[in-house]
């Protein structure tokens, strides 16, 4: 094989190699998307549901990125390894279940600085709860709280 073909068989791998991993991209970004955005409709709807008190805490909610460990409303699902809690951020649809809103706020604003491991013999979860007391004010924590106690599944009666 001559250098010119070598050449050129080189480019068209190239090419070849950057369309796979642009349609890997797109095909990614379209999975994802059906995944985890709501319709606009769905998201508008669920607006309506919300008292303003919780609209607020949805506000708080995103403004100060809690979406980003705990998931879009509160679903969980991202990972963190070695944690207890599954390796994963705990979702937040059942802290109705387990808090009063008095236990929640504390909760929030004292954080939890260590996450328990699931195997002592292996590194630390790499994420935790960080405190946000003196960050987040007292009309915010009790619109967030509201917020998250309207995430408990609709009945949902897990019989205590």
């Amino acid at each position: 094989m001559s250098i010119t073909a070598q050449k050129y068989l080189v480019g068209f791998m190239g090419l070849a190699l950057l369309a796979s991993v642009i349609a890997a991209g797109y095909l990614d970004a379209q999975r994802r998307k059906k995944e985890n955005v709501p319709p606009a409709a769905a998201a508008a709807a669920q607006m309506a549901q919300l008292t303003p008190e919780q609209r607020d805490g949805l506000k708080v909610y995103h403004e100060y990125s809690c979406f980003a460990c705990h998931g879009e409303a509160g679903k969980g699902g991202v990972p963190n390894f070695n944690a207890q809690t599954g390796q994963q951020v705990p979702s937040l649809i059942h802290v109705a279940d387990s808090y009063t809103k008095a236990q929640l706020i504390a909760k929030i604003q004292n954080g939890v600085p260590v996450e328990p491991s699931l195997d002592t013999n292996k590194p630390a979860p790499p994420l935790h709860m960080p405190t946000f007391k003196g960050i987040i004010s007292n009309k915010q924590l009790q619109d967030l709280a509201a917020y998250l106690f309207s995430l408990k599944p609709k009945g949902d009666n897990l019989g205590f």
